[in-house]
């Protein structure tokens, strides 16, 4: 978890300085630190230190690198969803929060250790990496690349194992568990995220919720259903239904109308996994096996496509204008009740007129006894090593210490400032978050998408075809394929 103080703690501090109206938080990997204070809209004091750390200490001994560059390899902004950087900052750019807050934790770290932090900001990172590493080339000491390619890459090679780094501590909490628990397959895993990261948290899910469309259709208390395990997807569906309605009279839903729920048929695996099933779960040794075919699964998978089929209550992004862009102005017209969506998303609502929150993905019924929330591996960049580089102790020690002072100040500034104090609109929004980011989740099928079973799941609607059907079908072809992927896994050290 990247932190431990409490939400309260946070917002007691926000109000003191006069500086907050409306609070929310990111990421559920609570934190126990104090806030960075804001001093205005766009600068940021990044030189208060948190009062109390219960962190180890950073195991580390006094270093020189003597000038040494220290070369990483990103995405830039605007390609898919990549809205915000790790470790490029922009002299520019002064003033903005997460900018702030990387520049002065790489000027701590160059500055102690003598070293330089050199990003290169790439279109097709992806491309390029796979040239540089087959090439033989030592470019890069670290890249930073969507995780399902990080994962399907290194069985070519292209990697080197987070475990057998040295310097590196991976059961510190500067560094994610959950990708750990549900990624590392006999000990071996080849990419990583953790404080030195903010993907983790853009790339997660949540729903938001239209306040002014509640209050106008006496919706009770959704933050209460929330905290006491009482949103569930039945709750959802029926209030979604109840404010559906054709408003210009045609008979004809679309996007002109007002629904209970935007989404779209391509996005039915979140709430399968948000209900608690996997596609692949690893067991004790850290091998994985399939948990699509159980009578839960297909129960799950048969009140999903219902759901989803219910085109009077959910507007599909695809039978839109203007596709997802339309979800987002029928949401801020008032014209939409629960609009399920990436954390990312929440800048889009940031000059909204009338208020929203900020809600977990419902549980499947009251018997679920936790929430989870699946990270969009598909487009969420994860730390990775070149198999190529040369200096493999002096990669690692870095990215320790940069792991390490991230908590304090990169960390500090997404959760404290961006999140709990400039972008969601009230106290129980932060409380939700928390909730959704203690409770991500990873999964090894959705990674590898053997034999393609994630359509399985993509295709439940549009195919008319049911789970057990579709899964029958590609069952043999998955286990094929992840038998090849776990050759890889057991005889390479």
């Amino acid at each position: 978890m990247k932190r431990n103080s409490t939400l309260a703690a946070i917002l007691l501090l926000c109000a003191i300085a006069g500086t907050v109206a409306s609070c929310g938080s990111n990421d559920a990997e609570t934190k126990d630190s104090t806030p960075v204070t804001q001093n205005n809209d766009n600068a940021v004091d990044t030189e208060t230190a948190a009062e109390t750390d219960d962190r180890p200490p950073l195991n580390l001994p006094e270093t020189d690198f003597g000038g040494a560059e220290l070369r990483i390899l990103g995405y830039e902004k605007g390609v898919d969803c990549i809205k915000q950087y790790d470790f490029y900052y922009d002299e520019a750019s002064s003033g903005e929060l997460i900018n702030d807050a990387i520049q002065k934790r790489n000027g701590m770290i160059e500055e102690r250790y003598n070293c330089t932090i050199k990003v290169t900001n790439d279109k097709t990172p992806v491309t390029t990496a796979r040239n540089s590493i087959t090439a033989g080339s030592d470019d890069f000491d670290v890249m930073e690349l969507y995780i399902n390619n990080v994962m399907s890459m290194a069985t070519e090679g292209m990697f080197l194992n987070w475990y057998d780094l040295p310097h590196i501590q991976m059961d510190a909490p500067w560094w994610d568990q959950a990708i750990q628990r549900d990624l590392a397959m006999f000990n071996k895993l080849y990419v990583m995220t953790g404080d030195i990261s903010v993907y983790d948290e853009e790339l997660n899910y949540c729903v938001y919720f239209n306040k002014q469309v509640q209050q106008d259709n006496d919706i009770g208390d959704l933050y209460e259903l929330a905290r006491t395990k009482k949103w569930t997807m039945d709750v959802m569906y029926e209030m979604g239904k109840s404010v559906s309605a054709d408003l210009n009279g045609d008979g004809v839903r679309d996007e002109n109308d007002r629904f209970g729920i935007l989404s779209d048929a391509g996005m039915m695996f979140l709430f399968y996994f948000t209900s608690g099933c996997n596609l692949v779960t690893l067991d004790d040794k850290g091998e994985p096996y399939f948990t699509v075919a159980s009578e839960r699964t297909f129960d799950v998978c048969d009140k999903l496509t219902a759901f989803f089929k219910d085109t009077d209550t959910m507007l599909w992004a695809r039978n839109c204008s203007n596709t997802w862009t339309t979800l987002d102005k029928v949401f801020m017209e008032n014209r939409n009740l629960f609009r399920p969506g990436s954390i990312y998303d929440i800048v889009y609502y940031r000059n909204m007129e009338h208020d929203f929150g900020i809600l977990p993905y419902p549980l499947y019924d009251e018997s679920q006894e936790e929430y989870y929330h699946l990270i969009a591996t598909h487009v969420c960049p994860g730390l990775c090593i070149p198999a190529t580089i040369k200096d493999v102790d002096r990669t690692a020690y870095l990215l320790e210490a940069l792991a390490y002072e991230s908590r304090d100040t990169v960390t500090k500034a997404y959760y404290d400032l961006n999140l709990y104090t400039k972008m969601a609109r009230d106290n129980e929004s932060g409380d939700m978050l928390d909730i959704i980011f203690s409770t991500k989740r990873y999964d090894l099928g959705f990674v590898f998408d053997w034999g393609g079973m994630r359509g399985t799941l993509e295709n439940l609607v549009t195919s008319g075809k049911n789970f057990s059907t579709q899964w029958d079908s590609k069952q043999k072809s998955a286990q094929k394929a992840m038998d090849k992927t776990l050759e890889f896994y057991r005889t390479n050290n």
